[in-house]
């Protein structure tokens, strides 16, 4: 099915994708240009750093964080830098904090929402003060949310995506090994 070389995943695999954005995150993906199916969230992460970075391109990565983000910019040339919250905002990130770290090496935002490991979820609030800020500086953003389902109590998970201006920003990362148990599985 996959010819033995690169593949961005089955057909069929791609067109239920699609759905699944269209139905429950407000997104509509085009499943032929706009999706690409990876052997996990990891590898995707990897390949959009791999062609977004450059030399010296400084990731911020709101911590605590789970750490391959960090290992994954510095294998694709980037520089991380943290960016701290704290238990006060139960370690949601503050835009107005965001912006003290942006500098002209500035080219990225990884946004991990709900967190691993805090378990934060970025509400519409903070997400739409982010997306100021990313407009602002002219940032991208990697937009993790494989957590997505995986959310308590009355909080509600919004796709940064779904923000004004912020899909043409945003490279979604989503998996199916948390929501539904398959660490380890390889599909499509």
């Amino acid at each position: 099915d996959t010819h033995y070389a690169s593949s961005r995943g089955l057909t069929e695999l791609r067109l239920v994708l699609a759905h699944k954005f269209k139905q429950d995150n407000g997104l509509d993906y085009n499943p032929d240009t706009e999706l690409l199916v990876t052997h996990g969230a990891s590898h995707g992460i990897f390949v959009a750093l791999q062609t977004i970075l450059k030399p010296g391109d400084e990731v911020l990565i709101p911590a605590p964080f789970w750490p391959s983000y960090a290992s994954l910019v510095v294998i694709c040339g980037g520089t991380p830098v943290q960016v701290d919250t704290d238990s006060q905002r139960e370690f949601r990130l503050n835009a107005d904090s965001l912006e003290k770290y942006i500098n002209p090496r500035t080219k990225l935002l990884m946004l991990n929402s709900p967190c691993n490991p805090t378990g934060s979820v970025l509400s519409k609030d903070d997400l739409l003060a982010i997306a100021r800020i990313v407009e602002k500086h002219d940032l991208l953003v990697i937009a993790d949310e494989v957590y997505e389902k995986l959310i308590y109590d009355d909080v509600t998970h919004i796709s940064f995506a779904t923000l004004p201006d912020m899909k043409e920003r945003t490279i979604t990362i989503n998996s199916l090994s948390k929501t539904y148990a398959m660490t380890g599985w390889r599909v499509g």
